[in-house]
């Protein structure tokens, strides 16, 4: 069945958003800025890099846009449904109406790949993965749009789910092509996208020092494997705890190298506290495994509802999961 979020470095559940590389910082604001003397090679390099955090800044724009939407539209349409496979029957209690995939998403998606694709620098493998995913994506779009539109007229008691009957083997085929082409697309974006923010940190640290900048990109990077750990079926303890106080000590580094800086983002402040949930999330869930807190009944209740209710939970993978996801989107808003 579908996981909620997209890619296998996450058994089971994914981290959805990607973080996006910073452009080149632009001093041209600066009375007395002067451009630094470039050697050839020098420029050349540059150059490259500008094009490849352009063209990565474009696929991860449209993952991060469709991918969650539409893993989660997926997870809802089939939650109300005893057999998945064979479909609605017409005797379900209850309906749940699946959440749309845009023309304006699509529409975007497909201007940002399609100029991406044959952008250079030439990355073969995460540009044929690209092209597969708004292929899928493209097939899917009008398939939910009209189920949407379907269930949320509740035309199923009009026709007594003839027609859901008729989209059902439909909708599972999109879904399950899209499912495969985002897991595809999500690694190959992935696998370029932090070896470049990797080789950004470095420069950044050299060029700059630790600030805003660097904390940016160092705090949605390092919540990556607390992500990974926090939402895995049978995390070690030991290895939360250790991982918890090594994020606590750089964002408490943040916090102070940040406090009296000229000229950071105005929205500082919204990300740092977003850095500071996400923590806190993660020392619930460590708690819950280190002391076998069970779920409550309401809880569990939460856990297997349809959507999203997973994430109220405290503890709970899902609420792991959300917080790291807000985390990278309030970063990728700096």
């Amino acid at each position: 069945m579908f996981k909620r979020a997209s890619r296998a470095m996450i058994p089971g559940m994914l981290l959805t958003a990607l973080v996006l590389p910073l452009a080149a910082c632009d001093n041209s604001d600066k009375a007395d800025a002067k451009p630094a003397p470039q050697s050839q090679p020098q420029a050349v390099a540059e150059d490259s890099a500008a094009q490849l955090t352009t063209k990565l800044n474009a696929y991860v724009g449209c993952f991060n846009t469709t991918d969650g939407s539409v893993r989660d539209s997926a997870l809802r349409y089939v939650s109300w449904m005893a057999n998945a496979e064979k479909g609605p029957t017409g005797k379900e209690r209850s309906v749940n109406v699946l959440g749309e995939v845009t023309p304006y998403e699509l529409e975007s998606c497909t201007k940002a790949i399609n100029q991406a694709s044959k952008a250079k620098p030439t990355l073969p493998a995460l540009d044929a993965a690209a092209t597969q995913y708004l292929a899928d994506l493209t097939t899917l779009q009008p398939l939910v749009s009209q189920a949407h539109l379907y269930y949320s007229q509740e035309d199923y008691k009009d026709d007594g789910f003839a027609k859901a009957k008729q989209m059902h083997p439909l909708l599972m085929k999109a879904f399950n092509s899209f499912m495969k082409s985002s897991d595809q697309f999500g690694a190959e974006v992935e696998k370029e996208n932090n070896e470049v923010v990797a080789a950004q940190l470095v420069e950044i640290e050299k060029s700059e020092g630790r600030h805003s900048r660097y904390y940016r990109l160092a705090l949605v990077t390092q919540a990556k494997p607390l992500a990974t750990l926090f939402t895995s079926s049978a995390p070690d303890v030991t290895e939360m705890t250790k991982a918890i106080d090594a994020y606590s000590t750089l964002l408490s580094e943040a916090e102070k190298a940040t406090a009296s800086e000229a000229g950071k983002p105005l929205t500082w402040s919204i990300f740092q506290d977003n850095a500071g949930t996400f923590l806190k999330d993660c020392k619930d869930r460590m708690r819950r495994i280190r002391d076998k807190t069970p779920y409550s009944t309401g809880e569990q209740s939460l856990l297997k509802g349809s959507g999203n209710s997973g994430w109220m939970v405290s503890g709970s993978p899902m609420r792991v999961l959300k917080s790291y996801n807000e985390l990278v989107e309030a970063g990728n808003r700096l």
